[in-house]
């Protein structure tokens, strides 16, 4: 699980953001991509979009996709990489023998 300690806490009063990536699925994975879609139908590499990533971060967070959006610049930047590594990770791993 990775935490981001947010600078400004969320509406909810949360501070900090728990990222269970274990919860994750491929259904998961297939619904953020297919909403990500629908705001940009250009995205061509998911995990390289921050729409994506962003929808990925909420359901690992448990919290609305409009509350990643909301975060500050640099809490988003954090969120999103962190979500983006996850995936890579995940990417590599199948590859690698």
């Amino acid at each position: 699980m990775e935490t981001v300690k947010l600078r400004k806490p969320l509406a909810d009063g949360k501070t900090e953001l728990k990222l269970d990536f274990d919860k994750i699925t491929g259904y998961i994975l297939l619904k953020c991509e297919k909403e990500a879609k629908k705001d940009d139908p250009r995205i061509t590499v998911p995990s390289l979009s921050q729409a994506y990533n962003a929808r990925v971060a909420a359901v690992a967070a448990g919290v609305k996709y409009d509350d990643i959006l909301s975060l500050p610049a640099k809490d988003f930047s954090t969120t999103i990489n962190l979500v983006q590594n996850f995936l890579l990770d995940s990417e590599d791993a199948s590859t690698s023998e």
